[in-house]
């Protein structure tokens, strides 16, 4: 297996090259005065079964079409197959019309990714609610990594707390559940109601007085939730709140909101660039790579 990477993806392609001891190729980016986008592989390819690993944040839309333009220099060249992991797979959480008018962005995004010829797709905590699986939305053979136990070992080798695991709405109790699973404690999920993109309303009880409260989920973006959670918990009697988050994008300042808002510790990921990396997903893309990718030869993946 060749690893490649995108523009962002670098520092992530290189960990998992060293882990699973896979040859490493770049790829050469640049953006004409206009804002179009060249790309061109660096190695001759022809006949490799290829990784491809390409974050699509930040800069999502541009790193589509850079995605894009990859696979096709790539299909070009002639490798025997494309895989592609990306890791935070974004425009899930549109899965509905929730307005006359409005796309289904999940489908209309999934159908891009795909429609350029990859062979398999590889991502990490998708955010799924409406549509449970992503055989839902891609016709092409996909597999879904969970981030949530490597959060959770790293989370009680460092602080070991007793803790009682918050979900901060029902599409959260995917992750929470498995963080529940591991720890053999009990967990609780909120109601969300969204007024906007940075406006929330939550309801619920918990009872949480002098406990270590544990967050769980999948994203954080501005951080309005997850800060109106944190300044709740504390409220109510908790004696600290921590969080553990796949995929922190941490737009503007969220990062300082959550830090006013009373949140001790944020666990996250390298599945985004983002400075607070604390766990590393590296080990989880090499071991699916060694496990499944090699057993299935060019011919097999054209069957």
């Amino acid at each position: 297996m060749i690893i490649v990477h995108g523009s962002t993806s670098e520092s992530l392609a290189k960990a998992v090259s060293k882990e699973g001891n896979f040859k490493l190729s770049s790829v050469i980016t640049r953006t004409f005065p206009d804002g179009e986008q060249y790309v061109r592989i660096s190695d001759n390819l022809e006949g490799e079964d290829v990784v491809l690993i390409q974050s699509l944040w930040p800069n999502t839309d541009r790193l589509i079409i850079e995605y894009c333009l990859i696979v096709d220099a790539l299909k070009g060249m002639g490798c025997n197959s494309i895989s592609v992991v990306i890791p935070y797979l974004p425009y899930m959480r549109q899965d509905k019309r929730f307005k006359l008018g409005e796309p289904i962005s999940a489908k209309a995004i999934s159908s891009l990714i795909e429609s350029v010829g990859i062979n398999r797709l590889v991502t990490i905590d998708p955010h799924l609610h409406r549509f449970r699986e992503l055989s839902e939305i891609f016709s092409i053979e996909c597999i879904n990594l969970s981030a949530v136990p490597i959060m959770v070992e790293y989370y009680m080798k460092n602080f070991k707390n007793d803790v009682i695991l918050i979900g901060p709405d029902r599409e959260s109790e995917q992750f929470v559940k498995v963080a529940s699973r591991l720890l053999n404690v009990p967990y609780f999920i909120f109601e969300k109601e969204r007024l906007g993109d940075r406006e929330v309303i939550l309801r619920g009880e918990a009872t949480i007085k002098n406990k270590v409260a544990l967050i769980v989920d999948d994203i954080v973006s501005t951080g309005t939730t997850l800060a109106n959670i944190v300044q709740f918990l504390l409220d109510n009697g908790a004696s600290r709140v921590d969080a553990l988050i796949s995929h922190a994008l941490l737009i503007g300042d969220a990062l300082e909101r959550l830090k006013k808002a009373g949140l001790s510790n944020l666990i996250t990921t390298d599945t985004v660039p983002n400075p607070i990396m604390t766990v590393s997903v590296a080990p989880l893309i090499s071991s699916i790579i060694k496990s499944n990718f090699a057993k299935i030869s060019g011919e097999e993946w054209r069957r």
